[in-house]
This record gives C-alpha cells, sequence and structure tokens, in this order.
C-alpha cells in the first residue's frame, strides 16, 4: 500500500500541466493566434453555447465521435488553450479522457497510433489531426497539413506571458491578422484595421461590473509602441463606433441590444500611457438569442 502511495505521488509530482494556465507552455510561440477558456466555468455560468456554438454538438460526425469514444467536449473538458496559424491549428486541453477508446477510433477511422501518440486523416483532404497524450488529463490536439504537428505540443516550452489576460476567455489576435484582416467578419475587420499599429491586441470575457444587468462583457486590452498610437487607436475607435451608429440611423434603425448592432455601437473607450481598453457590454437578450 505505502509503495503505491509512493508511486502516485511520484507520478503526480512530475506532470507538468498542475494548473490551467501551464497548458500554454504546451504550445509554441510564433505569430500566431492564441487563445483560452476556463471550458468549466463557461459550463457553470451556462455561457459554454454562446462561445463553442451550440451547433457544433449536433454535427452527425462528432455524436459518431462521442458515442465511438465516450469524449464530450461540453462535459468532459475543463479547460483549453490553443494557437491558430496560417495553416494549423494545435490545442491543449485539459479534462477527462479515455486515451484507449480514442485509440481504437483513430484505427477504425484509418489511422494509426504508436505510444502516446495517434495520426489520422481529416475530413478535409490533404490534412490531418494529431493527438498526443501529454498527461492522463492532459491532451494534445493537432490540425493541419503535416501529420508531425503533435510533436510541437510538448512540455518545455516558454510560458506565452506577454499581454495575456486574467479573464475566464481571451484571445491574443496574431500580429500579422492585425495587418491582413481580410478573413475577419466584416465588422471586426473595421475595428482590427484601427488597431493594425498595435504591439499586441487581447480581447477577454469579462464578469460584468456589480452595478450591471448585462451577462458580462467584452474587453479589449490593446498594447502600443508608444502612447501617441495608443491616443490615435483610441479616437479612430471612437470614430468607427460613431460611424457604425451613422449608417443604423440612416437606415432608419436602432441599435438592438439583442443583435450585434447593439453591441457593437456600446463600445467605451480609454487610454493609459501606451494601453488602449474597449469595453462591450454584452447584453442577456443577446445572449439568449445566440443560445
Amino acid at each position: 500500500m505505502t509503495l503505491l502511495f509512493v508511486y502516485g505521488l511520484d507520478r503526480y509530482q512530475h506532470r507538468f500541466v498542475r494548473t490551467d494556465r501551464d497548458l500554454l507552455h504546451l504550445l509554441p510561440g510564433g505569430d500566431a493566434t492564441f487563445f483560452y477558456a476556463h471550458v468549466d466555468a463557461l459550463r457553470r455560468a451556462g455561457l459554454l453555447n454562446v462561445v463553442a456554438g451550440s451547433k457544433k454538438a449536433e454535427d452527425t460526425e462528432y455524436q459518431a465521435f462521442v458515442r465511438a469514444t465516450g469524449f464530450d467536449y461540453t462535459k468532459d473538458v475543463d479547460a483549453i488553450a490553443g494557437s491558430a496559424g496560417q495553416d494549423d491549428v494545435l490545442l491543449a486541453a485539459k479534462g477527462r479522457f479515455d486515451w484507449s477508446r480514442i485509440r481504437t477510433y483513430v484505427r477504425t477511422h484509418g489511422g494509426e497510433c504508436a505510444g502516446d501518440t495517434c495520426q489520422m486523416p481529416a475530413n478535409m483532404p490533404g490534412s490531418w489531426v494529431d493527438l498526443v497524450r501529454i498527461q492522463p488529463n492532459v491532451v494534445g490536439i493537432g490540425f493541419g497539413k503535416q501529420n508531425t504537428l503533435a510533436g510541437l505540443i510538448h512540455p518545455g516550452r516558454d510560458a506565452i506571458d506577454e499581454y495575456i489576460s486574467s479573464d475566464p476567455v481571451w484571445v491574443r489576435l496574431a500580429p500579422n491578422l492585425l495587418k491582413n484582416p481580410a478573413e475577419l467578419p466584416v465588422a471586426l475587420r473595421i475595428f482590427a484595421i484601427s488597431m493594425e499599429s498595435a504591439d499586441a491586441v487581447v480581447i477577454a470575457l469579462a464578469p460584468p461590473r456589480r452595478d450591471s444587468s448585462d451577462a458580462f462583457e467584452i474587453k479589449l486590452t490593446a498594447q502600443c509602441p508608444v502612447a501617441a498610437t495608443a491616443e490615435t487607436i483610441r479616437s479612430q475607435l471612437e470614430i468607427d463606433t460613431k460611424m457604425l451608429k451613422l449608417e443604423l440611423a440612416h437606415e432608419h434603425q436602432q441599435p438592438n441590444p439583442a443583435d450585434l448592432t447593439g453591441l457593437m455601437t456600446s463600445g467605451h473607450f480609454v487610454t493609459s500611457g501606451k494601453e488602449v481598453e474597449g469595453e462591450w457590454p454584452v447584453s442577456k437578450e443577446l445572449v439568449k438569442a445566440l443560445q
């Protein structure tokens, strides 16, 4: 009994991921968009479908994966960190996984496994899904055009500590995406163009103010090279917001709290030294409409 306890303690002490923030240590750096979500917090707050999208859970192929492996991200993932580059997406997920059933699923769908690493063809021709078990409760997943992505997800990476939010959900936009925002939706593209001179931009979901009846807030933090750049960005964001309001008025419409017009026209922006901060309150009406 003592021997088993010592063995279990040794395994726990040598786990690479003990906190959710440690998930970021598994990812490589580079010009990528990084993101993090405390999935369990979203689940308990009833906001998981708003952030992840409810339709994904209804996908036939996804349901087949759930039946075969017993894994369902809506129940089994507690936290996830990831990076999205030009050609690949890397994820590090913490939760509950049945690795033996996942290995069986991979092998029955044209893939192969060796030890704690698996590869299988993705739905998109010429693309692959890689999986690697980091520890019993942490799995790395890679999507892309090469079948060696699992090798990019491993312990010992430098922490991506710069410009990271402490909020439960955040996205740090890639510098290249800010300078070439063509792939973003039009409304977001307008704001991204305004911030192309920033060094780093983080967008996060945060709890509402104590005196607010909103569901939560979307927060923007833009780090700039100099204070003058921050002031220019703040001014441009205010102009963009006013232009959206004028466009709605031209079409004889009012911002609606139950859709994106209410959200995009509610922004408030301030500067603090070389930093720009923005806030958009998210109404409960909008959350209900998105669920």
